[in-house]
């Protein structure tokens, strides 16, 4: 439907909308800069798109043709393949490199290798491929160490996602020497006579402020590396410590009284496998928040 205009037949068509105090030489002039802007960034984007393409054996050309020639279909199977074979020779470089001390004379699992090298093969970032070459290093000296499920895990995450699992294993740790990492997160204290009149009573570990906000543990959780929901010890007894082992430390938690329970995030078995892989670091800052935290209602020593 076409909307009519208020101005004179004369004039319709032709009324532009000019700033006061702006003459129309000024205004065409930004328009004509804005759009040799425009341009240019479009003609880089477009060359980015084309660079991409490119490497698969896609040309910009074969757009302007319904059909394609024998040959393009040829050049981009060709550069498929190669490109896959590229990736697992970069990965079994990456392994052959590893050194792994531990072994067992359990031989590799046949039908675990070719799953590997099925989903591997689409392993195009030189940061994957180390990894997915450290998995395989370990998973040749030390049979079952990855389930398949791992590696359907790892095929959906990117560089930026590996990312952020590493910094969790930054901050995490085990607590009581349990094969499982964990996110601290605080403590809590059991509603009680006294408590109730008592505020801030409860203590929580800022995770944001060392690199991890809330956001990333929401996406490791969905990435099936994480338990989205938070855990809770139950109450602890009084005086009994509990440890909490961390890359170079550990630090021993007493509760000061029988009313209090710790909470954290859980890594899945997915997670604690992927792990293994990660080089650790420790944070002085965070331990000294972890300290700070919890010596309100804990006995706090470096074990």
């Amino acid at each position: 439907m076409k909307i009519p205009s208020n101005a004179p037949p004369h004039l319709a068509g032709g009324i532009t909308t000019q700033k006061p105090g702006v003459k129309p030489d000024q205004t065409s002039g930004r328009k004509k800069a804005g759009t040799q802007q425009s341009g240019a960034s479009h003609s880089a984007l477009q060359q980015r798109i084309t660079h991409w393409f490119a490497q698969i054996g896609v040309t910009p050309h074969a757009l302007n043709y319904r059909g394609f020639e024998p040959q393009e279909i040829a050049n981009f199977r060709r550069l498929k393949e190669q490109n896959r074979l590229n990736n697992l020779k970069s990965i079994m470089t990456m392994a052959m490199g590893v050194t792994y001390s531990e072994s067992t004379s359990e031989q590799l699992d046949p039908d675990w290798f070719h799953a590997f090298t099925a989903m591997a093969e689409n392993i195009y970032s030189p940061a994957m491929q180390e990894l997915w070459g450290k998995i395989l290093a370990v998973e040749v000296q030390r049979p079952g160490s990855f389930s398949l499920r791992t590696l359907e895990t790892l095929t959906s995450l990117t560089q930026r996602d590996a990312d952020v699992f590493s910094r969790a294993c930054q901050l995490s740790c085990k607590r009581n020497n349990e094969a499982t990492p964990v996110l601290i997160t605080g403590y809590h204290v059991k509603p009680g006579l006294l408590s109730l009149f008592a505020p801030g009573s409860n203590g929580t570990v800022q995770h944001s402020q060392h690199g991890l906000s809330y956001s990333d543990v929401l996406a490791l959780s969905n990435m099936k590396l994480l338990y989205a929901t938070e855990i809770e010890t139950g109450l602890l007894p009084k005086s009994t410590p509990q440890i909490l082992k961390f890359a170079r430390s550990s630090l021993q938690l007493t509760p000061k009284s029988p009313n209090l329970w710790i909470s954290y995030y859980r890594f899945t078995s997915v997670g604690t496998e992927l792990s293994k892989l990660i080089p650790r670091s420790e944070s002085e800052q965070f331990i000294a928040e972890v300290k700070q935290v919890f010596g309100r209602y804990f006995a706090v020593s470096n074990e």
